[in-house]
């Protein structure tokens, strides 16, 4: 095989707050459909509530190509059996002095390494969205922080 053979492949990370609205829920499944529509392989957190678990189930209706990403043996929300998994080791990645990062850090920081465009539903106070977000501005990439306000309680 040549080089011009190789076709190269875009990986879009979709990430997102574990508590969202509707409205964010939705937006996620956009995204999913316009990323498989494109032929991009989504990367996904294995939290099984809100964003992720969205972005999972509507990888799963549509077949799209797929990484989750967890810090367990198996993904917490599933998966897709079509795609695959993988268990990022937290000594991957570590703070400052070596002390080791929190293991959904160091899960979220390998799938920003891993996408060239990144695509964060937040709902305006989840930290790790946001943290994972300025990673990816950090490393230079294509990120996009979606902000959603939370809907108000009756």
């Amino acid at each position: 095989m040549t080089q011009s053979q190789i076709e190269p492949t875009t990986h879009v990370l979709i990430a997102g707050s574990r508590y969202s609205t509707r409205q964010m829920l939705n937006y996620a499944r956009r995204v999913v459909r316009r990323a498989h529509s494109k032929g991009y392989t989504i990367l996904v957190g294995d939290n099984p509530k809100g964003v992720d678990m969205a972005v999972v189930r509507e990888c799963r209706r549509l077949q799209a190509k797929v990484i989750l990403a967890g810090a367990g043996n198996f993904p917490r929300n599933g998966g897709c059996k079509h795609g695959s998994y993988v268990k990022v080791h937290r000594e991957l990645y570590r703070g400052v002095g070596g002390t080791l990062l929190g293991k959904y850090t160091v899960r979220d920081r390998w799938m920003v390494d891993q996408a060239q465009i990144g695509i964060f539903v937040w709902n305006g106070e989840s930290p790790g969205t946001k943290q994972g977000y300025d990673y990816m501005i950090a490393r230079g990439k294509d990120a996009h922080l979606i902000t959603f306000r939370r809907e108000a309680k009756t």
